[in-house]
């Protein structure tokens, strides 16, 4: 190891007062009785050896470093690795931190894996060198502890190397925002770039199966034959860098990008520290050309931008390099339709699993295969990367799902409010920052309309008819009566109340009813989105209600449009306007007895009144049809700027 890698802390006690390995006992004697635990110092070495792999099966590398394997912070990744079938875990820790003189507790193994040396290496590469000799399976698959992978990610990772000798997962931040998908080649002396970073994960998407220069995220699987023997340096992307590149090499094939889904990176690299190690194993490529970005892009209708990157040369902290992607020359002219525009959702759900049970979250899959279906190109922006630094350039269209949160105008996109939800938090300062303005709620638009004097144009929720359209009903909602899907906040909504109080046959699914129903009213916390439909068309009657807000201003429920297209029968709170719009599937009503009346009469229409009834609703108002309207809107918008002098989306060019 370099001097200059030792520099920064020496002096640093590291591992004098570290807890007990995470799988060790907690002896029961007091301290003064028992023997001071034996303390190993930092291993710098880098083992040469590789074991003869067989021509089966899978085996895992966890590098965890040495404060995250003390806090117990690799088992999650061990256990998630044995339940994907790994042959072998091999545990192996590292401190990039270290001094020369840092000594640390003993690494010991545990019951679900072995550890790579009861030592600590000095450096990431050092702990891949130090596993090398233990794996005996035909692949193997190199994963930091900081990194977390769904269990079928294993599998589709390691399938790739069927046609490659290295396969790079796309490794996401906590905000849904790709940290990498692969390493760029600047130039033959610099750091490597992350591919993608800070972009949407749908771009990463497109690049599924691309050919890419390296890795630069630990998260990446290998012929175990072809595993090249890594550099030393505690930078430890470069460290990935030259690892995942040598063993392509090795092998006579490329690297290629796997797409994983929800692989996160949960802990951050360290902040980059360039030693001269680095710059050494960086000149390997002094005369290397890298094509690769160019072609990987072209899938995505990207092309690399000028990159920006430090020049090697003595031990600095290093910015890291980015090249930042741009829209291709070739734009796509649509015919009856303008041009092909990338449009950012932007919704105010969480990131990640939290989100995935919200309504805007539904809504916004549902909009962006409606614009793409109109030949638009969409990302969905959740609420942590409704501004993007280095993507958001590329964005024409930024179309902001109101709920929650005040979301800050793109910068210079064309900017579009559909206010759905919780309309008494939008201001008229909000509305006016935007160039179009939508609401759900017709009332609400004509009202703030005359208020602002902004132009606000009414424009309702909608359903995907190719799932929301009438149909038999499923065997396991035989018999079902009245229904109602919907959470609540451990309080009676409307409708639940006075169907209860007219002693109705009621069956409701959600969170939040847990000890407010009647023994066996409620049936469950959650129902999958796929298998709404099968409910609504399952069910006798189905129920709905508004919060007061959205029912005074005419903000018709997206449940209302989902059910009354699947032939539905729905009941449902006064909202100015809902009679018209179902054509006899949504009737309201004002109390309990008339609710109790409306449930018993049921339905008066025959199955194939329902039936097109239902159809005529999803024909109406489907995503598409909002489609339409928002991107005629946005092409009018954009055609008058242009008019105006003025440059809709510039900045693509300016990056």
């Amino acid at each position: 190891m370099a001097r200059s890698g030792w520099r920064r802390l020496l002096g640093r006690p590291v591992g004098v007062d570290a807890p007990l390995p995470s799988d060790t006992p907690t002896p029961s004697a007091p301290a003064a009785d028992r023997p001071a635990e034996p303390r190993l110092p930092v291993d710098t070495s880098l083992v040469t050896e590789l074991s003869r792999p067989g021509d089966h099966g899978v085996d895992v590398v966890v590098t965890v470093a040495e404060t995250t394997f003390r806090d117990g912070g690799h088992r999650a990744v061990v256990r998630a690795a044995r339940d994907a079938g790994a042959a072998t875990v091999v545990v192996s820790v590292y401190d990039v931190h270290a001094g020369p003189t840092s000594v640390y507790p003993a690494v010991v193994a545990g019951a679900d894996h072995v550890v790579a040396r009861a030592t600590v290496a000095a450096t990431w590469g050092g702990a891949v060198a130090a596993a090398r000799p233990l794996l005996t399976s035909a692949r193997v698959v190199v994963q930091d502890a900081s990194v977390t992978m769904p269990l079928e990610a294993y599998a589709t990772l390691t399938a790739a190397l069927d046609r490659a000798p290295v396969a790079v997962g796309v490794v996401r931040t906590g905000d849904d925002l790709v940290a990498s998908a692969g390493a760029v080649l600047v130039r033959g002396t610099a750091p490597v770039a992350a591919l993608l970073r800070g972009h949407p994960a749908g771009d990463a998407d497109l690049l599924d199966g691309a050919e890419v220069f390296a890795a630069d995220e630990p998260c990446f699987a290998v012929r175990t034959a072809d595993l090249a023997l890594p550099v030393r340096t505690v930078d430890t992307r470069t460290a990935v860098a030259r690892l995942t590149r040598d063993s392509a090499d090795a092998g006579g094939g490329p690297c290629v990008v796997v797409a994983l889904g929800r692989v996160y990176r949960t802990r951050v690299l360290r902040e980059r520290r360039y030693d001269t190690d680095a710059a050494t194993a960086l000149t390997h490529w002094r005369t290397r050309v890298d094509g690769t970005a160019i072609t990987a892009l072209e899938r995505a209708g990207l092309v690399p931008g000028l990159p920006a990157a430090d020049p090697a040369g003595a031990p600095v902290a290093l910015r890291e390099p980015v090249v930042r992607a741009e829209r291709g020359a070739e734009r796509v002219t649509l015919r009856d339709r303008g041009e092909r525009l990338r449009w950012s959702i932007r919704i105010a759900a969480h990131p990640g699993p939290g989100g995935d049970d919200w309504g805007d979250t539904f809504f916004a899959r549902d909009l962006a295969t409606a614009l793409r279906s109109l030949g638009q190109e969409v990302v969905v922006d959740h609420r942590e990367s409704h501004v993007r630094p280095l993507s958001e350039h590329l964005d024409d269209v930024a179309l902001t799902l109101r709920g929650l949160d005040d979301t800050p105008v793109h910068p210079v996109a064309t900017n579009v409010l559909w206010v759905i939800s919780h309309p008494d938090l939008v201001t008229a300062d909000e509305l006016a920052r935007y160039d179009l303005r939508f609401a759900a709620g017709p009332v609400w638009a004509a009202r703030v309309a005359a208020d602002t004097g902004l132009d606000v144009a009414p424009l309702l929720q909608a359903t995907d008819p190719t799932r929301f359209h009438p149909g038999p009903g499923a065997p396991e909602y035989a018999g079902l009566d009245t229904a109602f899907v919907g959470k609540t906040r451990q309080v009676f909504r409307p409708v639940v109340r006075d169907a209860v109080a007219a002693g109705l046959d009621l069956a409701v699914w959600g969170e939040g009813w847990e000890g407010l129903l009647p023994e066996g009213v409620h049936r469950g916390v959650f129902v999958a989105n796929e298998a709404l439909p099968s409910l609504y068309r399952s069910a006798r009657v189905v129920l709905n209600d508004h919060w007061d807000d959205m029912a005074r201003d005419g903000f018709v429920s997206n449940r209302l449009f989902d059910a009354a297209a699947t032939g539905a029968l729905v009941l449902t709170d006064p909202v100015p306007g809902v009679d018209e719009l179902f054509h006899g599937a949504v009737r309201t009503y004002r109390d309990a007895d008339e609710l109790r009346g409306l449930v018993h009469q049921g339905e008066t229409s025959s199955a194939a009144e329902r039936a097109e009834r239902g159809t005529r609703v999803g024909a109406e108002h489907s995503f598409v049809r909002r489609a339409e309207v928002l991107l005629e809107a946005v092409r009018r918008q954009r055609a008058g700027g242009q008019l105006r002098g003025e440059r809709p989306g510039a900045s693509r060019a300016a990056g």
